[in-house]
């Protein structure tokens, strides 16, 4: 049953609530191999929270290095729960979500850290911002800059067709061509907007949302799983939104090979495509995607290049390109 959650008046309710008494938080990290990253990312959190009743959970994937050793040391109160195998990360959110006492859930990448004001700027927008249901931040590059990425597009028939037809690579950052990546922050430090996909690199949930959309999809195990959620959210009437003054560090990506990590990327848009699009479109959805692969494969540095303007995702070597057309039958199918 579809609800309005503008109307919806126990959650207003728990909003007083937690005015009130201050809302109980749970931090959400989900690490595989992160033995580099993960003290500076629990440091950063445990110093986020003063006054703040938070719990931290660190749900390992079967790591074969010092992780969960680092991640105890670092923060000798979290809950360390060790998996024997690698669910991924939908699942490994999905576990540490299970154990949780919070109101709020935040799911923080192990790569980023956060900053001093982060968890209280991303909880004062969620209060204020009682349709949103999930909040993101503002994500920034190690020398102080902006980095778009904190949120996206949805994947679309029209998105697709611009990728098929190489119109996002010739005109990127554009709003019509490009319409999955996110557009700069207009510089103002107070800056709230709506956004279609919040980065689960850090997202806070609103518990009953989490609840009622059962959580990320597990079947997604890794890149997609954000859209989905956000997309499935929408559909009920929530509105994410991202909040320039909740700023966060994201490294991204040292987990996975550019080639490993762009199939697992398309695996999650062939997902969402198998999922979110209406049912006459999505094989067409998909030849869609094979498409705009087989065009940057073929044209290499034509459309393949780096570009300094592009905005809100990293770019993509041709030889990348290729390697994914060549392996296109492992990702066409989806998350399966």
């Amino acid at each position: 049953m579809l609800t309005d959650p503008t109307e919806d008046m126990a959650g207003q309710e728990e909003m007083a609530a937690d005015e009130r008494s201050g809302a109980r938080l749970s931090v959400v990290i989900v690490t595989y191999r992160n033995e580099a990253e993960i003290a500076g990312c629990l440091a950063a959190v445990l110093a986020g929270a003063p006054g703040i009743p938070t719990e931290v959970i660190v749900v390992d994937n079967a790591s074969d290095d010092n992780t969960t050793r680092v991640a105890r040391s670092a923060a000798s109160a979290a809950k360390i729960i060790e998996r024997a195998v690698n669910g991924g990360f939908g699942d490994g959110c999905r576990v540490g979500a299970s154990v949780a006492n919070g109101h709020w859930l935040l799911f923080l990448n192990p790569d980023a850290i956060i900053g001093a004001r982060t968890i209280e700027e991303l909880l004062a927008c969620a209060r204020r911002q009682t349709s949103a249901g999930i909040i993101g931040g503002r994500f920034v590059h190690e020398d102080g800059t902006d980095d778009p990425r904190s949120w996206w597009g949805r994947l679309s028939f029209w998105s697709a067709l611009c990728f098929a037809l190489g119109l996002n690579s010739l005109f990127p950052a554009n709003a019509i061509f490009d319409p999955e990546s996110s557009r700069p922050w207009s510089g103002d430090s107070d800056e709230e907007r709506a956004v279609p996909v919040v980065s689960g690199a850090l997202m806070l949930v609103r518990r009953t949302v989490w609840d009622q959309l059962d959580g990320f999809d597990p079947v997604f195990f890794l890149y997609g799983e954000d859209a989905d959620f956000c997309m499935r959210a929408a559909a009920l009437g929530w509105r994410p939104r991202v909040t320039a003054r909740a700023v966060c560090l994201h490294l991204g990506g040292r987990s996975s090979s550019s080639n490993m990590k762009m199939l697992m990327l398309f695996k999650g848009k062939c997902t969402i495509v198998r999922r979110h699009f209406p049912r006459g479109l999505r094989g067409v959805g998909i030849n869609l995607l094979v498409t705009g692969v087989f065009i940057r494969a073929a044209a290499g540095q034509v459309l393949g290049a780096a570009s300094a303007a592009r905005q809100g995702r990293p770019t993509t070597r041709a030889e990348d390109w290729r390697f994914l057309w060549t392996a296109r039958d492992q990702w066409r199918r989806g998350w399966v």
